[in-house]
């Protein structure tokens, strides 16, 4: 690659300024993905969590490039997603500022060796099934292991905020887009 293509790839101070301000309209659950390597925890907030697949069952992450979380789910080979609570901003800004310890205090280790936040909404334990740079972070791809779902209001992030959800309508039973239909487009 050519020095000139280089710099023409690298974002702008506005550029980003802006492509945070728009990506911030799209309203998100929150997450936390916690992983643990030769007895050294990490974990971090985030939001680019997304379901990929029901056959099998793939999640998809989306890790800081050089994070600790990212170091122990490449070494340890697996991770799970908490999707947290309406009540839970304090674990998510706990997790979300980089350098600090691991915040213990919110997970537990459970019986399968995970170490989940304590009282989330959902938790999907997963084994790495593929890992790909992306920019200045790594897709982290993820065979879903077991779940664990209790429910409850989930924490949303819009704008910069955080927040919860006030539902305008249901989507029909019998609808494509319908949850508990299992069925996309």
């Amino acid at each position: 690659m050519t020095e000139h293509a280089s710099e023409s790839r690298k974002s702008s101070d506005a550029l980003v300024s802006a492509f945070r301000g728009c990506v911030g309209e799209f309203a998100t659950g929150v997450t936390v993905v916690t992983a643990e390597h030769d007895g050294l925890s990490a974990g971090m907030t985030l939001n680019a969590f997304t379901s990929v697949s029901l056959e099998p069952l793939f999640v998809l992450v989306s890790l800081g490039g050089g994070s600790r979380t990212l170091h122990a789910t490449k070494a340890s080979g697996r991770f799970a997603v908490s999707i947290l609570n309406r009540g839970q901003q304090d674990v998510a800004v706990d997790f979300a500022e980089p350098g600090a310890p691991f915040p213990s205090s919110h997970v537990q280790r459970d019986r399968e060796g995970f170490m989940p936040v304590s009282g989330a909404a959902a938790v999907l334990r997963c084994r790495v099934e593929r890992i790909e740079p992306a920019g200045d972070h790594a897709l982290v791809l993820g065979e879903v292991v077991s779940i664990a779902h209790g429910g409850g209001e989930p924490l949303i992030f819009y704008r910069g905020r955080f927040g919860g959800v006030e539902l305008d309508a249901v989507v029909p039973a019998g609808h494509p887009i319908s949850i508990d239909e299992g069925a996309g487009w």
